[in-house]
């Protein structure tokens, strides 16, 4: 549970030149360490990475909670664990800067975990910390390769989220020039007003798998 009364703070993002995950500035490992811990994910963001694919916008519920959990293990490393019904992935990041970007971490080994065993893409590439406080966070992931992928995280510290501060986030993104193509909803059940997808044996086990690059560009096609 969140203390309430915890000051807000944030990694703080200013001067992008074209690349819009270009420069996230300041703030240093005492930031870094309340950002660790249990985190929902209420939703996935898919960005435009394409210059010629259309702007849609679309909105799915998914039926699924999924929680990242981020433990600081070294001074300059940490990792990110995905768990949903299906099963658990691991990430390994580095933290190249602490001091001057401690929201900007680099992927350093493959994943491992039980959805490893399912067909999964290996992500490598890079994490921006585009909002930190204490109710909520983005995190937004970059993968490199021919099948390079953009696409952020709204994590709570909660079940849910408002819809000002979720419409807040996007608003965010899109200033920084992350252009929302997909919008991905969860721990949303009850949830009315929203088409719900259909969640068949692959979605379910591979929720996660919104992580892996290959599953991202076939739920777009």
């Amino acid at each position: 549970m969140v203390d309430d009364k915890r000051p807000t703070e944030r990694l703080d993002v200013s001067s992008y030149d074209q690349d819009p995950l270009a420069n996230i500035i300041r703030q240093g490992h005492d930031t870094l360490l309340k950002i660790m811990g249990k985190w929902y994910v209420v939703e996935i963001l898919e960005h435009k990475n394409d210059p010629i694919r259309p702007m849609t916008g679309k909105r799915v519920l998914l039926d699924s909670c999924p929680t990242v959990h981020l433990r600081s293990h070294e001074y300059s490393s940490l990792t990110l664990l995905w768990t949903e019904a299906a099963g658990n992935l691991e990430y390994t990041f580095r933290i190249s800067d602490i001091t001057r970007k401690p929201g900007f971490w680099m992927s350093t080994s493959m994943q491992n975990g039980t959805l490893t065993e399912k067909k999964y893409t290996q992500f490598v590439g890079c994490v921006h910390v585009m909002k930190a406080v204490a109710s909520d966070m983005v995190l937004t992931f970059c993968s490199r390769g021919p099948e390079s992928q953009l696409y952020s995280l709204l994590l709570s510290r909660e079940h849910t989220l408002s819809e000002a501060d979720r419409r807040g986030v996007h608003n965010l993104l899109g200033r920084r020039g992350l252009k929302i193509v997909g919008i991905r909803e969860t721990c949303m059940n009850g949830a009315a007003g929203w088409r719900r997808a259909t969640i068949d044996l692959v979605a379910s086990t591979t929720l996660l798998a919104l992580l892996s690059s290959a599953i991202l560009s076939r739920s777009s096609q």
